[in-house]
């Protein structure tokens, strides 16, 4: 991969379902801006180049966040599909979302063709590799932002949780 990693952000977070609030909730607006004004401290730190895993919730929004960024920063977003048609039991919004993402990232990294166990981690230690920031949400449920999280704690990333941003709001 030819990103450099010293300058490289990947994301983690929870798949839509799994997050603590609905998607109409006003604490989805808190998320957002959270994210908005970590991308923005991230580049301001000199990091250009954002991975996001493009599941529903936290990933996508993410992946928004940077395209927003892009207006008025220098940074880019790259896409990694943990396999070809990740989207294709997404709600018709989601769907929507996804496809504007991919559209508009500067590179797409697919890393399988087909579905297979374990092709999700596969995607976020790809993500890790290349990274040495990891922007979160992270509460404590197990899964595959858990797993990521420990992952990038092994490879000595720096961490920026928004969760624990988002629980100081109650």
């Amino acid at each position: 991969m030819q990103t450099e990693h010293a300058v490289t952000c990947c994301f983690s977070g929870y798949r839509v379902e799994k997050m603590p609030f609905r998607t109409n909730d006003p604490h989805v607006d808190a998320l957002i801006s959270a994210l908005d004004l970590a991308i923005a401290d991230a580049t301001a730190q000199g990091y250009t180049a954002f991975f996001s895993g493009m599941s529903t919730g936290f990933d996508l929004w993410a992946a928004e966040a940077v395209l927003r960024a892009r207006d008025r920063l220098p940074v880019q977003l790259f896409c990694a599909i943990p396999f070809d048609h990740q989207a294709d039991h997404y709600s018709p919004e989601w769907k929507r979302r996804f496809n504007h993402c991919l559209l508009a990232a500067d590179r797409v990294f697919a890393l399988s063709r087909d579905y297979y166990a374990g092709c999700y981690a596969a995607r976020n230690r790809f993500m890790v590799d290349a990274s040495s920031l990891l922007i979160c949400y992270f509460d404590g449920k197990p899964g595959g932002t858990a797993q990521t999280v420990r992952m990038a704690e092994q490879n000595g990333l720096r961490i920026v949780n928004l969760a624990d941003r988002q629980m100081q709001l109650f």
